[in-house]
């Protein structure tokens, strides 16, 4: 969010600053605040860059007649006014308002009240599409040996075709499935563990370093790179807040989040798939995969806030053992769910799909013209793709965008 604070006065200025620097850090991260002050002779040169124009009270009167200039030239700006005690409890913010300012605030008012205003401005911001929201999905499974990490990556891949900005989150501490199968694998997990461990904060910059590319558009973040804190992140309540903290971010800097949990349960895992957009269970048609997710849906429901964020996908269906609508009639009378659950299109056997770990590809580029299509069919219903036809796959079914940008240590 970009800030225009605009003032008389050197000082009139520092202290609209002062207000911002008061906040909380990672209010300011969140926020993505970025600020720039200006004196009241060069406001406009400088007003097409900005998305709020603060006033400082030393401007007086001359405060609503830039508000209605500014609005003139640019009527999406948002405005907030200060003024001084005097100016406040004789109603110039009657004036500020009729001029179109949003919000009029006293020299007293508390740091707080700027930042609420700020909030509320990034939450329409959002709603409009004018700052990123990513959309994050927890990908996880009832029981071993569904596929959930080969989805998980594949789906990355739908998502670099259609060149949306992603982040892979391997939550796997234990087995890191997914970095391996990536061939992922680097000193940027100390990162993760200095978040843990509380030696590095957690910023929009650390994030970044954390981050290891392996394609134009898809990054891996990695497990801590020590299993104390690996496991202090995914068991101990502390890690809560640390995952949230992440994803918040996460969401501000890409299109998409994808977190395989590779089946870990946890305060950590367990506050991702309640906070996530959805909650992606990958499950298998077997009689056993039925009654394994009869067991998860017992307790890992109460984790996801009604069943419009659950979504279930059969890997692996042969058509000859169960079929979603079997295991749907099964389930439903326990569980309710309806059928939102059970939109997505199973994913077929692919015998051509099963070297892809190591290989620099997913099943998605390596799998028949079937399993692409199911997969596309995933990531729209999902909403990881738009609804437009995703981008065709060149001719030997390997995506141009995908892992152009090797990762050094295995150049």
């Amino acid at each position: 969010m970009r800030i225009l604070i605009v003032d008389k006065t050197a000082e009139g200025q520092a202290m609209c600053a002062r207000r911002i620097e008061a906040f909380n850090h990672s209010d300011v991260e969140m926020l993505d605040l970025r600020v720039k002050l200006v004196l009241d002779k060069e406001w406009e040169s400088q007003i097409g860059d900005a998305d709020v124009l603060i006033l400082g009270s030393g401007l007086g009167e001359t405060g609503p007649q830039i508000a209605r200039t500014a609005l003139a030239q640019m009527p999406w700006l948002h405005i907030v006014m200060y003024c001084t005690e005097a100016e406040y409890s004789g109603g110039q913010f009657r004036a500020a308002h009729s001029a179109g300012v949003r919000k009029v605030l006293p020299d007293s008012a508390s740091p707080l009240d700027l930042l609420q205003e700020l909030v509320a401005l990034y939450s329409e911001f959002r709603r409009e599409g004018r700052v990123r929201e990513g959309r994050v999905v927890c990908v996880t499974h009832a029981k071993g040996g569904t596929g959930a990490t080969s989805l998980c990556a594949a789906l990355a891949e739908v998502c670099s075709v259609n060149q949306r900005r992603t982040m892979l989150w391997d939550m796997d501490v234990e087995t890191r499935d997914l970095c391996r199968a990536l061939t992922v694998n680097g000193a940027e997990a100390r990162v993760v563990s200095g978040w843990v461990n509380g030696t590095r904060d957690i910023s929009r910059d650390s994030i970044c370093d954390a981050l290891i590319p392996v394609s134009q558009d898809v990054s891996v973040l990695m497990p801590p790179d020590s299993m104390a804190e690996a496991m202090d992140l995914v068991c101990h309540t502390d890690g809560m807040a640390i995952c949230q903290r992440i994803m918040d971010l996460a969401k501000a800097m890409h299109d998409t989040v994808l977190i395989d949990t590779g089946g870990r349960f946890g305060p950590a895992t367990g506050a991702l798939m309640r906070l996530a957009d959805e909650v992606l269970i990958v499950i298998d048609d077997t009689v056993l995969g039925l009654t394994a997710l009869d067991l998860f849906l017992r307790y890992a429901s109460s984790l996801v806030v009604g069943p419009d964020r659950i979504s279930f996908l059969v890997n692996g269906h042969t058509g000859t053992l169960l079929g979603v609508p079997q295991m749907q009639e099964q389930l439903e009378p326990m569980h309710q769910l309806g059928d939102h659950p059970w939109r997505l299109p199973p994913i077929p056997v692919d015998r051509g799909a099963k070297q892809w770990p190591g290989s620099g590809r997913t099943i998605y580029s390596m799998g028949s013209k079937e399993t692409r299509a199911a997969l596309e069919t995933v990531a729209v219903e999902l909403g990881l793709v738009s609804r437009d036809s995703p981008k065709d796959m060149s001719d030997d079914g390997k995506s141009s965008s995908w892992w152009e940008r090797l990762i050094p240590q295995n150049e």
